[in-house]
């Protein structure tokens, strides 16, 4: 179509139609044609949601990949404890174990955390850690693996009421992950989960290549993932 006649159907001004136009082109929902004047075209729906999803996963497909490596190569444990150079792993048969762990460690934190979860499940002790760090002026990010829903809208608004930041990326068996600082990180895997013996493995390191890996893969998923508008909820 011609600017003049998108401008009639939009109702925005001609002075401004330009603008808006070049901006989505850049963003690969309008095609432009050479001619005078020129003319635009809306690109069809599927293909401009591929143009702005090949984006993310570019950003995204080499970070992911070593995080899925690491994953794989931790293998089930023979003991329930072990600790290599810079990395400690034991197993956990209890959740709660895991997140008591991961309290420990936002009460050393100082400047900023991520926290990549699925479920926000929560214990007292890291409740307590939660609210401390928010009260020491900690930049607070939790990152969610799954959309909203009735089984996990009040756990949301708790972290959202008591001052943290949420976003949304959607991704499927996605580990728990909770970076501090970018000086330490924490993984909490799943194991057998569809077996009697479920349990879980969390690994905790502050080596610092693993570390600064992870903090780089939590950067790039915050800057991708979408903002949460928990108004467009109900339980």
């Amino acid at each position: 179509s011609k600017v003049g006649k998108i401008s009639k159907a939009s109702k925005v001004p001609q002075s401004k139609i330009y603008g808006v136009l070049e901006e989505l082109v850049q963003k690969q929902l309008v095609e432009v044609f050479d001619g005078r004047p020129k003319e635009f075209k809306a690109v069809l729906p599927k293909l401009a949601f591929k143009n702005l999803l090949q984006k993310k996963e570019e950003d995204l497909k080499i970070l992911k990949s070593r995080i899925d490596f690491i994953t794989k190569a931790l293998k089930p444990l023979e003991r329930d404890e072990d600790f290599f150079e810079g990395i400690w792993v034991q197993k956990n048969e209890k959740n709660w174990e895991v997140l008591n762990r991961f309290s420990e460690m936002l009460n050393n934190c100082e400047k900023y955390a991520f926290d990549i979860t699925r479920d926000f499940s929560l214990t007292q002790p890291l409740k307590e850690s939660i609210r401390k760090c928010v009260r020491n002026g900690v930049k607070m990010m939790s990152i969610s693996t799954i959309k909203f829903d009735k089984e996990n809208f009040y756990r949301v608004k708790w972290f959202y009421d008591n001052g943290l930041k949420i976003k949304v990326f959607e991704t499927e068996n996605h580990p728990r992950v909770l970076i501090i600082d970018g000086k330490e990180a924490a993984i909490r895997l799943e194991n057998n989960f569809s077996k009697k013996n479920f349990y879980f493995q969390f690994v905790w390191s502050r080596n610092k290549s693993l570390v600064k890996l992870f903090d780089n893969y939590a950067k790039t998923l915050w800057k991708v993932a979408k903002p949460l508008n928990l108004s467009r909820f109900s339980p």
